[in-house]
């Protein structure tokens, strides 16, 4: 009756279902057959690999994966070589019980750690900023290590500036202290995030005064530590080509000109997560 044929449906929707799943893991089998080189990301289902053996597993951007991320792919290789930078961002831990346990220590930083030179090469030669802009994270973080290449060691905003006359002081670092200005951070209404209106003003003013200069909007880029103040700056800011976006956000990227906004100031002396210096090393 009405009940047989039900189950005669359901009966076979599994076993197409079946059948659909067979022929998936026959295809996957055939692309990792005939390929030289796999990408996945630390995360992806490695049962799919079945018993396969790799001579070298590369893991990219190894810092901001937590180490029982890294623990997986391991055992499926002879040898590997982590690339990252435990100066910068660790990985996003949001469980304050878990960051104490040591999940906020990534397993290069732990190497690191421990082994030190032994198991570290530095990749030494920059090619992103002016010498005296890295002169902090070289002096800071990296032993005074860090050599400009010859392409960006005296490169300022003024090379792309093709003959127009500006009152713009174009040097490679400028600091603006703003305390005493009264310009007190707030915290958003429907939110635990940090906003500094005042403050943004002044940093929409900046940017004004570079594309005034000949700076296009699209070579700046305003970054600051939180995500309401970015909200702010998204919605008051009059260029669309003008990119906008957090600290940890932006890590890896890079514009001609950046202007960052600390946001905080209070009578506290209160500084958050900025009290993590790796943070202030990304955004320099």
């Amino acid at each position: 009756g009405e009940r047989g044929r039900k189950s005669r449906q359901r009966s076979g929707a599994r076993e197409l279902r079946r059948h659909a799943r067979l022929m998936e893991k026959r295809a996957i089998e055939d692309i990792l057959n005939d390929a030289d080189v796999i990408c996945a990301t630390v995360s992806f289902d490695f049962g799919l690999l079945g018993d396969r053996e790799f001579d070298l597993l590369v893991i990219d951007e190894a810092c901001q994966s937590v180490e029982p991320g890294c623990w997986v792919p391991l055992r499926f290789a002879q040898r590997v070589v982590l690339a990252g930078d435990h100066c910068q961002l660790p990985p996003t831990i949001l469980s304050q019980p878990a960051a104490r346990d040591g999940f906020a220590v990534s397993l290069m930083q732990r190497l690191v750690e421990h082994y030190g030179d032994r198991v570290t090469r530095r990749l030494t030669i920059q090619y992103r900023m002016n010498q005296s802009i890295m002169d902090f994270s070289s002096a800071c973080f990296y032993e005074n290590a860090l050599v400009a290449h010859p392409s960006v060691r005296h490169h300022t905003l003024a090379d792309l500036i093709d003959g127009a006359s500006h009152n713009l002081q174009l040097g490679p670092v400028t600091f603006y202290d703003t305390a005493g200005a009264g310009w007190d951070e707030e915290q958003e209404p429907e939110g635990l995030s940090r906003l500094n209106p005042a403050e943004g003003k002044f940093v929409l003013g900046q940017v004004r005064a570079l594309c005034d200069a000949g700076i296009r909007p699209q070579d700046i880029a305003v970054i600051a530590p939180y995500a309401a103040q970015v909200r702010w700056l998204r919605d008051q800011s009059p260029w669309d080509e003008l990119e906008i976006d957090t600290v940890d956000g932006f890590q890896g990227r890079e514009k001609e000109a950046v202007v960052i906004s600390t946001v905080r100031s209070n009578k506290d002396n209160e500084i958050g997560f900025l009290a993590d210096e790796r943070r202030m090393n990304v955004a320099m």
